[in-house]
């Protein structure tokens, strides 16, 4: 169960298994995650990382390989999402949505002076994660490093495809950093049914 927690989730930390897992106190954790070392990974990083080794991987059957990167802390915020939701069981990281759109080359047809069909564009988005729950599709967002333009034009995204493919039962959460960014996020996401916390306020 653990290692399977421990793939789901690409990296994560004693603490966080300790909340997931219900393993007491920080010494017993600790005890539990140094009995799985033949099967895990591990490193210092402010406190202990933890992810899969191959033996991991065979164990459970997994065929995802994590490696340390400076992704890290946004997975391992990624997580502290996963745990305010209450670990759901469908919860997936690196969610696609995307649609097709048809794109004119009539431009290009009258400029070498032929006739052409409109292509189709695929457009996509990648959510942080994704999970289902009351019969809602709850997209989340993680915002720690993110440049805030990054995060309009993503959103801008959002809007395009939900308007498109015609999404009704769709919740974006955005976990966020500062005060200062909540608001800026409140403000561009107004139209769509999107809720914006600050880590802080989620642990």
């Amino acid at each position: 169960m653990l290692l399977t927690t421990i793939d789901r989730l690409r990296v994560t930390t004693i603490r966080q298994l300790m909340q997931i897992h219900d393993l007491g106190k920080y010494r017993n954790a600790a005890k539990v995650v140094a009995d799985l070392a033949p099967y895990t990974h591990s490193y210092m990083e402010g406190e202990k990382i933890i992810y899969l080794n191959k033996e991991g991987r065979k164990l459970i059957g997994s065929t995802r390989e994590v490696k340390r990167s400076p992704l890290t802390v946004h997975m391992l915020l990624c997580n502290e999402a996963y745990i305010y939701f209450r670990c759901p069981l469908d919860w997936k990281t690196e969610y696609v949505l995307e649609h097709n759109e048809k794109a004119s080359m009539s431009g290009l047809a009258i400029k070498i002076g032929i006739s052409v069909k409109s292509a189709t564009v695929k457009k996509k988005i990648i959510a942080d994660a994704a999970f289902s729950r009351n019969g809602y599709l709850h997209l989340v967002e993680i915002d720690n490093t993110r440049d805030m333009q990054d995060n309009r034009k993503k959103i801008e995204k959002y809007q395009e495809i939900i308007r498109v493919k015609k999404i009704t039962n769709a919740k974006i959460y955005f976990f966020t950093a500062t005060e200062n960014r909540k608001e800026k996020l409140q403000k561009w996401l107004q139209g769509l049914n999107a809720h914006v916390l600050t880590f802080a306020e989620i642990k």
